[in-house]
């Protein structure tokens, strides 16, 4: 287990660099705003439940913007969770199971590229694994207590609960278990949820309920994206067919359940991103490490057991070094290449208590590189809000132009920043300085050139 352990991190410490991709840069500035005395709902947006920005809030307090410090809010909760379900594996006498399911999980390439970014999810993950493993512990007072933190971490944990619930409906001390299990969740998940809507009212319940169902939809059918995760994880979804061959026993027909449910819950997501498939991971491993054990043990002599088992060990570890060797070449071209170069002019053109604004990957990184604020506290800039009718553009340009210590405005060249709107706005200021990236360039606008021709 430790030299599983250990591959792991190693594998992940290649993604310990600058990225503009993703949403975590600018859950590294939310954190920083907490940590200044600044709250979630009330003073900037913040589109999930609490337990995630709090967790990645405390971290910074500690360590500050330490790259591998809030890198490894990623990584250790998910290697946490996997240890807590070997631990279950090794107490019932299934070592062999417990190991297949570290390796199945651990270097699954959805997973590995999943946990370079602290989105959330993985903390949620966590909390699923936890509660599962009271559920296969039978008890259901503490599986429903971490299913309801899973939920407070990401709302998207919820389908889960289908599993326990119906699985306590239909055996013995039915009463007894139900209200266990649920009181357990509605203890964490309504009192979270009923103070949060106390204190912040529709600065809560707008960003972390309405606003997902006024996402317009995905450009990219369903059906492609499931394909396409599918084609690049074949193991960990052809594993669970095994399972067929095995001993049937109700919980884990009950984790089957939950992997089934949770695909279907995802087909039903519009728009769906691939960090959603790291929530059945956890299910989809277990079950794939019990039929792959079953199957050895189909075989009677103890000659043939080794033979399969050496297979299997075989098969395991080509599939596990190919997914890390695509990781690895997908975090190759994740860097940020102009990142001494954005640093620079930005150090060079603004001072300390100027304001930026623009892009939601780009702005707050270099915000924490610079040690500069972003104007308006709006770090959240992702077009999805803005067509979702939270916040208009004209809105936001109206309210920029009464910040006085507003310097810079960054964008990438997406089709959302090169929107008429913005463009007009940002011709007044000149030509911008571009920044060569591989993906989308960087263009930052000094702001001050329209005044200086003044």
């Amino acid at each position: 287990m430790i030299l599983i352990g250990a591959g792991f991190i190693w594998a992940k410490s290649y993604g310990f660099h600058y990225t503009v991709g993703g949403d975590e840069n600018a859950y590294f500035y939310m954190a920083r705003l907490m940590s200044q005395g600044k709250l979630f709902y009330r003073d900037f947006f913040f589109a999930h439940p609490p337990l995630q920005l709090i967790f990645l809030s405390l971290v910074y307090s500690i360590f500050g913007f330490n790259l591998i410090a809030l890198k490894l809010t990623a990584i250790l909760p998910v290697l946490a969770g996997a240890a807590i379900i070997y631990h279950w594996f090794w107490k019932n006498k299934k070592g062999l199971s417990g190991i297949f399911f570290l390796i199945i999980f651990l270097f699954n390439y959805e997973l590995l590229k999943i946990t370079t970014h602290p989105f959330g999810l993985n903390l949620t993950a966590f909390f699923l694994m936890l509660s599962l493993y009271y559920f296969l512990e039978d008890r259901p007072l503490r599986c429903g207590i971490f299913w309801g933190c899973a939920a407070v971490t990401g709302l998207y944990a919820l389908p889960w609960g289908v599993v326990p619930f119906g699985y306590y409906l239909f055996r013995g001390n039915r009463l007894r278990n139900l209200v266990r299990f649920s009181g357990g969740f509605l203890a964490v998940f309504g009192g979270v949820n009923g103070v949060c809507i106390l204190f912040f009212g529709d600065g809560y319940i707008t960003p972390v309920y309405i606003y997902h169902f006024l996402k317009p939809r995905g450009t990219e059918l369903v059906s492609d994206i499931y394909i396409r995760v599918i084609r690049r994880n074949l193991l960990i979804f052809f594993l669970p067919f095994l399972y067929l061959w095995g001993p049937w026993t109700g919980k884990r027909t009950a984790v089957l359940t939950a992997v089934i449910i949770y695909l279907v819950f995802l087909g039903s997501l519009n728009p769906l991103f691939t960090q959603y498939f790291m929530l059945p991971l956890p299910f989809l491993s277990l079950i794939g490490a019990v039929g792959l054990t079953a199957i050895i043990e189909r075989f009677n002599s103890r000659r043939q057991r080794i033979a399969v088992l050496a297979v299997a060990v075989i098969i395991l570890a080509g599939f596990s070094g190919d997914n890390i060797r695509r990781y690895l070449q997908h975090e190759a071209g994740t860097g940020f290449e102009t990142e001494e170069q954005c640093r620079k002019f930005i150090l060079e053109n603004s001072e300390e208590g100027d304001l930026i604004f623009g892009h939601v990957t780009t702005t707050p990184l270099l915000a924490l590189m610079t040690g500069r604020e972003i104007a308006l506290d709006m770090v959240d800039t992702n077009h999805m809000r803005f067509k979702a009718g939270l916040v208009g553009i004209e809105e936001v340009l109206e309210r920029l132009e009464g910040e006085e210590r507003l310097k810079l405005f960054i964008v990438q060249e997406s089709r959302f920043w090169l929107d008429p709107r913005f463009q007009r706005y940002l011709s007044r200021y000149g030509p911008g300085t571009v920044f060569d990236e591989p993906r989308e360039r960087i263009i930052i606008y000094d702001l001050t050139r329209n005044n200086d021709a003044d």
